[in-house]
């Protein structure tokens, strides 16, 4: 079965503007993507993924993650997605790019997809802050899996394109759009209050930027986290998103390659070429560190990104690495998804400062940087006591966080 549709840049004019083509071969899994002419004689064009999908013309080709380039599954739905697609669409997808079209009515980034090479609607969440006793009914009975209204159906859809696991939608207040994440009944400890805690313990690092966050309670006493978001400004686009999973792909993940593309240093040596701003490898290097000792071990490539600004877009211009997402307590085993260093995905010190060099760090500068962060660690129980932690949730955050 082949499949094709039109792919759309949001930000570069008033309306979205076609950018090219995408087909997919779902039998073979092979997808083919060609820019469109008029597109690449735009004075302001960029390549949705310098890598993978340089700004050329002719036709790119990808046989991996089911045929898909990942920079276009950047915009589509992740798990959470997947199970609101299945649950609240009558009619369901049959391959991996009409689960793309389905789930991507408000992603990540400035991508947008239509079967018209006409135009693509951009869409725009309704939800609000009023909006919050009607989102979590919602949640649970997604979660459930049990029948929900029209009302919820409208408020959830615009959360599907937006990756990971955990139940979430988005919502506009005071003129700027947020991300909402949503306890689940198995958590173990108020991941809401403990990510936004460990959120802003890291934006205590003056080199970290840091996605904004705030915790919302709802009148029932149940915890929400608000993400503001990174790609967009005043209701509109203003960053082109691209995850470093995107950016890394290459092959089957293996333990040589933890040590070599599929790692940290090896997203800091995409920084340290494409990059306009020079200490990008130097916070990358910073957060790793914090990772390591806040037992963050979900930090997969999806976890990390880079933007590029669109015109009029506060900021620098160009790539840069995205400020700070998805960060809290996991696991203290030690073993981190992305490579560390020359010890693959192990949590040590001693890995730690093993690649330094690739992200343009001196090995005297590294051990400075590492005990910078350990001593911000150190003070963990009181971030988390400030932010609203419960003293149950530290005392368990205590079996989690490694003791480096």
């Amino acid at each position: 079965m082949i499949s094709s549709a039109y792919v759309f840049i949001e930000g570069l004019a008033a309306e979205p503007i076609i950018c090219g083509r995408i087909e997919l071969d779902a039998t073979a899994n092979i997808g083919r993507f060609i820019y469109g002419r008029s597109y690449l004689e735009r004075a302001d064009a960029f390549a949705l993924d310098p890598i993978h999908l340089p700004l050329t013309s002719g036709t790119k080709t990808c046989t991996l993650q089911h045929g898909l380039f990942g920079v276009l599954s950047d915009a589509g739905a992740d798990a959470w997605g997947r199970k609101l697609i299945l649950q609240l669409h009558s009619t369901q997808p049959h391959n991996e790019l009409e689960f793309l079209i389905v789930g991507a009515g408000m992603g990540v980034g400035a991508i947008s997809f239509s079967l018209s090479r006409d135009k693509a609607k951009a869409k725009q969440s309704p939800n609000t802050l009023q909006d919050i006793e009607l989102l979590l009914q919602g949640k649970n009975k997604i979660l459930a899996a049990e029948d929900v209204s029209d009302a919820v159906k409208q408020a959830f859809i615009y959360g599907s394109s937006m990756g990971g696991a955990r139940p979430k939608t988005l919502l506009t207040h005071q003129r700027n759009d947020y991300l909402v994440k949503f306890n689940r009944p198995d958590d173990i400890y108020n991941v809401a209050r403990v990510e936004h805690a460990t959120m802003r313990m890291l934006s205590e690092l003056e080199a970290v930027t840091v996605a904004p966050t705030q915790v919302v309670t709802s009148e029932l006493g149940e915890d929400l986290l608000l993400v503001e978001r990174f790609d967009r400004c005043d209701h509109k686009v203003s960053h082109h998103f691209i995850s470093a999973n995107s950016l890394l792909t290459d092959s089957t993940v293996t333990q040589r390659s933890l040590k070599t593309w599929y790692s940290y240093a090896q997203l800091a040596e995409f920084l340290r070429q494409h990059s306009s701003v020079a200490t990008d490898a130097h916070e990358l290097y910073l957060r790793m560190i914090f990772n390591v000792l806040i037992g963050n071990t979900d930090d997969h490539a999806r976890n990390h990104a880079c933007i590029y600004a669109l015109p009029g877009a506060k900021g620098p211009a160009g790539w840069r690495l995205s400020p700070a997402y998805d960060v809290l307590p996991i696991s203290a085993s030690g073993q981190h998804a992305l490579g560390i260093g020359e010890h693959g995905r192990a949590g040590t010190v001693d890995n730690i400062v093993s690649q330094a060099r690739r992200f343009g760090v001196q090995e005297f500068k590294a051990r400075k940087m590492l005990q910078q962060v350990k001593d911000l660690v150190a003070e963990w129980p009181h971030y988390m006591a400030n932010e609203g932690v419960h003293e149950g949730d530290i005392q368990r955050l205590k079996s989690i966080i490694p003791k480096l």
